[in-house]
């Protein structure tokens, strides 16, 4: 009688599991942001139906941490949505296996340095107790200020430092408009190519290692859209 009542118990925790299993999952590569004062940060999120049956997910914001001169909302597709509840109107069907990505969380980051968090759920309209949530932590730094090597509308670029260097030289930037593609391009005297660093326009610091540099004289530039727009000496010395 015993055993017959542990199997049953058993039978009944593993329908209560069954029933209540996840179907979706986040997937996204970093839930840790970084960024500068007065400018707006996206970050697209990822949804994966990991079930055998399609899922009609909804998404809401569980809970902000933000400064009062910042605001957080998502945007679905191109219709963004300042509600912390999206609409029915756009809940949207995810058939097994699909990963989807019509979702972008936005920050704009205000005024002042801070850190700030926003959390938000996505779960199945037809049971909501299938849901997952995912959190994304910002790091907002002071906008650079002194030593710039250039700046326009589109992008402002630090000089590098340290410089003489020897280890690593670090570019600071802020990139005002994400329609242009920015990279720096790292030439030796004789012009040929030593290194190319795309800038991403979700991050303010570019590090470049200088094992694989020589000791000598090179020039780094700027480029936006593919034309060199400012052009400065580095030094490397070990």
């Amino acid at each position: 009688m015993l055993n017959r009542k542990i199997t049953i118990s058993a039978l009944f925790l593993l329908f209560t599991l069954g029933s209540t299993a996840q179907s979706l999952r986040v997937i996204n590569p970093e839930s840790n942001v970084s960024g500068i004062v007065g400018t707006e940060i996206r970050t697209t999120l990822k949804l994966q139906n990991v079930s055998n049956e399609p899922v009609s997910v909804n998404v809401f914001q569980v809970m902000q941490q933000i400064g009062s001169s910042q605001k957080a909302f998502f945007c679905i597709d191109n219709d963004c949505i300042e509600e912390n509840i999206v609409p029915p109107s756009f809940i949207r069907e995810i058939m097994p296996g699909e990963t989807v990505d019509f979702l972008t969380a936005v920050l704009e980051t205000g005024l002042v340095q801070s850190n700030s968090t926003v959390k938000y759920r996505f779960y199945n309209v037809n049971n909501p107790e299938d849901n997952i949530e995912f959190e994304l932590n910002y790091a907002i730094d002071e906008r650079i200020k002194e030593g710039l090597l250039y700046s326009s509308d589109a992008l402002e670029l630090s000089d590098v430092y340290p410089n003489p260097v020897s280890e690593k030289a670090i570019f600071d930037y802020l990139i005002k408009d994400n329609s242009k593609e920015a990279k720096i391009v790292i030439h030796n005297v004789l012009g040929s190519v030593a290194g190319e660093y795309v800038l991403s326009p979700y991050e303010y610091k570019l590090s470049v290692e200088m094992d694989p540099y020589n000791p000598g004289v090179y020039f780094y530039t700027l480029y936006l859209d593919n034309e060199g727009v400012a052009t400065k000496k580095l030094v490397v010395r070990k």
